[in-house]
């Protein structure tokens, strides 16, 4: 059997599980607690240098801590605005979306600035997007007819989604700084432009080329966004068992890599798949990379295994992700392109 193998592999304990990994930069990561009984700490990482260069010398090994701060709510997404040092989050129904600062060199403290008003449905909790142009902004709700586009800093609605369904909202996205669209957890779609009163349902010539979605069931839809009403490529996933809940569901596009896709939040494990083979039809794939590391259980009579809540690919690292889990463990892995022969 051929299988693909660990370039690097490195294993952190945070003192708290966090189901949000958001790059502030190439070697920057933040980090959120999501407990609802207790403050939750913000932090913003600093990555080894043994993640970032291939000089071979000894080299720090470890997380930095280089800003915190403190959440009185649990912080479900996380955000930064591109090309600042604010971050937006956002929790359950009853917090409200928080936008913060991070310090300065001098200044290590990730401090409170507004918070923003946002209806929010028992269903789900408010989903976020953020775009610095032409001025730093969030897209953000719970329910289709709830989604607004507000400007961050005079607390200005930019923008409604004008629609009368009330689905929830499944993940926000912005394409550029005028288009974004709505993936709703019943499957609807929107692709809206904040330049037109009206959101097109069918799609936009200029809009991102392709939506990855992911089910509950381990279920993978590739949609063209100039043709909505149907996938333009289907796959099921290697899941071993359907989601428990959508909260950690998470599926994204390699940013370096074309037609791949990582999925997590079904299982323990992260995997990869390359679609560029695809079709319509529903039957299962083989990924190309399964991370298995969080599935390892510690020695004594609790054998369960932890949730993967959350991954993230590397900005510009073509095979480099990070993954947390539920066991407050995270992940930095490297993968290779490379297969190797092992008895079946």
């Amino acid at each position: 059997v051929k299988e693909s193998v660990y370039k690097e592999l490195h294993d952190f304990e945070l003192q708290d599980a966090t189901r949000v990994l958001e790059w502030t930069g190439d070697k920057r990561v933040c980090v959120a607690g999501f407990e609802p009984t207790k403050t939750n700490e913000i932090l913003q990482l600093l990555l080894p240098a043994k993640l970032h260069t291939r000089e071979n010398q000894c080299l720090e090994r470890d997380l930095k801590v280089e800003h915190g701060g403190f959440s009185e709510h649990p912080v479900y997404s996380l955000k930064h605005v591109p090309h600042s040092s604010l971050l937006v989050t956002s929790g359950p129904a009853a917090s409200p979306v928080q936008v913060w600062e991070i310090g300065n060199d001098e200044k290590d403290v990730i401090k409170p600035l507004r918070a923003i008003p946002s209806r929010t449905g028992k269903e789900t909790y408010t989903k976020i997007a953020t775009t610095s142009m032409p001025s730093p902004r969030v897209a953000h709700g719970s329910k289709a007819d709830s989604v607004n586009i507000t400007e961050i800093e005079s607390d200005k609605v930019l923008y409604s989604l004008d629609v009368t369904r009330s689905d929830p909202v499944g993940n926000l996205y912005f394409v550029d700084c005028n288009t974004f669209f709505v993936c709703c957890t019943s499957g609807l779609l929107y692709v809206a432009d904040v330049r037109q009163p009206h959101p097109a349902l069918e799609g936009k010539k200029d809009a991102t080329p392709a939506i990855a979605s992911l089910s509950s069931e381990g279920h993978i839809v590739i949609t063209d966004t100039r043709k909505l009403g149907s996938p333009l490529k289907s796959a099921r996933s290697r899941a071993s068992t359907p989601a428990s809940s959508e909260l950690f569901m998470c599926v994204s596009w390699a940013p370096v890599l074309d037609d791949t896709i990582a999925i997590s939040g079904l299982d323990s494990t992260v995997q990869i798949y390359n679609t560029s083979s695809w079709d319509a039809t529903m039957r299962e794939r083989d990924p190309l990379f399964t991370h298995k590391g969080h599935s390892v259980v510690a020695d004594g009579e609790d054998e369960s295994v932890p949730m993967v809540t959350v991954h993230s690919w590397h900005p510009w690292n073509e095979r480099t992700l990070l993954s947390a889990a539920t066991d407050g463990s995270l992940h930095a892995w490297d993968w290779s392109d490379k297969l190797i022969e092992r008895d079946s």
